[in-house]
């Protein structure tokens, strides 16, 4: 039989290495794996907190330099370049275009701007460009009125398309910028507005060619037109006849002009236009113009002596 029998091995009695471990080892664990969740969970809250919070700071910063920088006067649209503007004033396109006031150039919308602007009836095109830190450059291309018409006791100002640009105090013409070329009485009810297509600009653009040819071509100079309500075309001249044209509404009608005027060509070969005592010249059927002649006076009758009677 052997010595050590009746004795307990020896890692038994070390309570390190013991399976069965002393109490205060096992308290021990037991606290720590009580606590150690807790505390886990405390260090995860913390930085739960403090990223949110780290991103807070952040994001107001950057919206405080944002500020800044747009109050800033650096950064001020303090030089506005306005070119191609005749019928608009200086203040009008500011206005406009939101540049009134020195606006802050990152604010400065320029499509925005564009938009405004083609708004006006007179705008035909614009292009705006920025240059940091405080320049902006505005280009207009500009309508210039055409014709004057009147209608329904107003007088309207048309483009080259027959779009209504605005309102004129009368029917006066002119040569110089900015000034109508032709003269339209239009006997039609109503009034027009703003921005409305009233005429075909075909149209217009001839009734202009045909303003500055007449006194070469035809030796009459016209005062201005005539429409009615069917919208028949007449070109009143001075000292001279009148000339009808026919109705003028449809692009077919607006192509028979030159058929017309060579008609009224052919006339003005045969007789002087000028002084032909005529009242009107018809050409709504080219192929057979019509005239009318002023009316001679009638040459008036002496009175009869009335009879004496005898003493």
């Amino acid at each position: 039989m052997s010595r050590n029998r009746g004795r307990r091995p020896l890692r038994d009695l070390h309570p390190r290495i013991s399976r069965r471990r002393g109490t205060s080892v096992r308290l021990r664990r037991r606290t720590r794996a009580a606590t150690e969740p807790a505390r886990r969970s405390s260090d995860r809250n913390f930085g739960g907190l403090v990223r949110p919070a780290t991103r807070l700071l952040v994001l107001v910063a950057q919206l405080a330099l944002l500020v800044a920088l747009i109050k800033s006067p650096v950064l001020a649209a303090h030089q506005v370049l306005i070119t191609g503007n005749r019928q608009l004033s200086r203040q009008q396109v500011l206005d406009r275009a939101g540049l009134r006031g020195d606006p802050s150039m990152l604010l400065l919308s320029t499509d925005q701007a564009v938009a405004q602007l083609k708004l006006n009836a007179y705008v035909r095109s614009v292009s705006i460009r920025t240059t940091l830190p405080d320049q902006v450059e505005v280009e207009l291309l500009e309508w210039e009125p055409l014709a004057v018409v009147g209608r329904g006791g107003g007088f309207y100002l048309l483009n080259a398309q027959g779009g209504i640009l605005g309102i004129a105090p009368d029917a006066r013409t002119g040569i110089g910028a900015g000034q109508p070329h032709v003269a339209i009485t239009w006997a039609a009810p109503g009034l027009m507005r703003l921005g409305q297509t009233a005429l075909p600009g075909r149209l217009l653009q001839d009734l202009d060619k045909m303003s500055s040819a007449f006194p070469t071509a035809y030796g009459l100079t016209i005062s201005g037109f005539a429409l009615d309500a069917n919208q028949k075309l007449t070109a009143n001249t001075t000292a001279g006849p009148r000339i009808l044209f026919g109705q003028m509404a449809t692009d077919e009608q607006i192509d028979s002009l030159d058929a017309k005027l060579g008609s009224l060509r052919s006339l003005r070969a045969k007789i002087d236009l000028a002084d032909s005592k005529l009242v009107y010249v018809d050409l709504e059927n080219p192929a057979a113009v019509t005239t009318r002649a002023i009316p001679s006076p009638t040459p008036s009758v002496a009175p009869s002596p009335s009879p004496t009677k005898k003493p």
